[in-house]
């Protein structure tokens, strides 16, 4: 049997903290933080996330900064990452975009469809062997 992959969720409201560890916690392993500081910590600790699940608006470290701090670097930058937001500011989701996130749902969001997008994004990338420029 092989190993359940890492969803990492960063996102500060605590009742889509635990809808995600709960839902997602059956097929993936999930580590949850409440903000872009407590993410970056984490992975910074040497954990690398299959997937990172990440909210736009946040205290501290917002997702965009999050995002930017990731793809800048020479390790985390091929992370898969999926926004779950209820941002529609077409200016801040055209800037995710523009930094490589792989999905975007809006909030309020049905969880099998984010399952099903999270699926597929690791479905296709099992076969990409990806080397960071370190």
């Amino acid at each position: 049997m092989s190993e359940k992959k890492q969803i990492l969720v960063v996102e500060d409201h605590s009742a889509v903290r635990i809808l995600l560890s709960n839902y997602l916690g059956k097929t993936f392993n999930v580590r949850t933080t409440s903000d872009g500081y407590e993410a970056l910590a984490w992975i910074n600790e040497g954990n690398v996330p299959d997937l990172i699940i990440l909210d736009i608006i946040m205290p501290g470290l917002n997702g965009i900064e999050f995002l930017t701090n990731i793809r800048n670097s020479g390790f985390f930058r091929y992370v898969p990452v999926v926004v779950v937001s209820a941002e529609e500011d077409k200016e801040l989701i055209e800037k995710c975009i523009e930094l490589g996130i792989n999905g975007y749902l809006q909030k309020p969001f049905n969880p099998s469809e984010l399952q099903s997008k999270i699926l597929t994004i690791l479905k296709k990338n099992k076969n990409t062997i990806v080397t960071p420029n370190i």
